[in-house]
């Protein structure tokens, strides 16, 4: 991990640490979607049953689960292959698209720095290890740090 994103990090812990139980967020989407699905703290209903024992597997489960009534897009790749797989994806982003990216705290910081730049990106959600992008028009372009 390189200085910069380090001391990134590290200078957002109490902006994380606030905004990740839903305190200071404004929009009551962004504040349900934080509280209710990122971060939900109770077990679900079938994190036995799919074998899903880790908190990144749990929250991945609980966002599919969230938007499966629309296009959810999740990158694994690492560094170019990422990018190449964004860049892939572009033409069919639509509004309702969601798109999760893995890894931005370290080799997918360059593509998460794209996707915050894009114009077409107006809500995302930073969560240290992955990230979170909407494409809606309506909404006003935000980051929160989670």
């Amino acid at each position: 991990m390189n200085i910069r994103r380090t001391t990134h990090l590290l200078l957002t812990a109490i902006p994380r640490a606030i905004h990740r139980h839903g305190y200071g967020i404004q929009s009551p989407w962004a504040y349900q979607l934080v509280r209710d699905v990122l971060f939900e703290p109770l077990p679900y209903y079938a994190y036995q049953e799919q074998h899903l024992t880790t908190p990144m597997q749990q929250q991945l489960f609980r966002l599919r689960n969230h938007y499966r009534h629309q296009p959810l897009v999740i990158i694994h790749e690492k560094g170019q292959a990422a990018m190449q797989h964004y860049q892939q994806l572009l033409p069919t982003i639509t509004q309702d698209t969601i798109l999760i990216i893995e890894h931005i705290n370290d080799q997918n910081y360059p593509l998460w720095e794209t996707i915050l730049s894009h114009p077409h990106t107006t809500v995302t959600f930073d969560m240290g290890h992955r990230g979170m992008a909407t494409f809606h028009p309506k909404r006003i372009k935000q980051n929160y740090l989670l």
